[in-house]
């Protein structure tokens, strides 16, 4: 049980440092949505895959059957994550300070009227 405990502390810690790595990357231009979205599905698939490998052969017990359903699991969160990665459109972030460097040119939206 410490076993699992160890490794599924090692695969979030580097499954958090890839999401992190892929999110830099992509915000910078230097990778696009696709591979983006396939990069976080498989990073976030491999954080779980101890626990659910550790689960399926607790209740299934080590074997084929076991290996087969972690790995038809493991690739069906892929595929959904991914699927639902490629549909979120990209929102441009404002940083602090970006506000000072904008020019006079771009559109900016007017004040809310409302009184609440």
């Amino acid at each position: 049980m410490l076993e699992i405990l160890a490794l599924q502390v090692i695969a979030a810690t580097l499954g958090t440092l890839s999401i992190g790595v892929a999110d830099w990357l992509h915000h910078r231009g230097r990778v696009r949505q696709p591979l983006h979205a396939l990069w976080v599905a498989s990073s976030s698939t491999a954080i779980c895959l101890p626990l659910l490998i550790w689960t399926i052969n607790v209740f299934l017990g080590v074997g084929v059957i076991s290996r087969v359903l972690a790995g038809t699991l493991g690739a069906l969160m892929i595929l959904w994550m991914y699927r639902n990665l490629l549909k979120v459109s990209i929102v441009q972030r404002s940083w602090p300070g970006e506000a000072a460097f904008r020019s006079s040119s771009s559109p900016v939206p007017p004040s809310s009227r409302i009184n609440g």
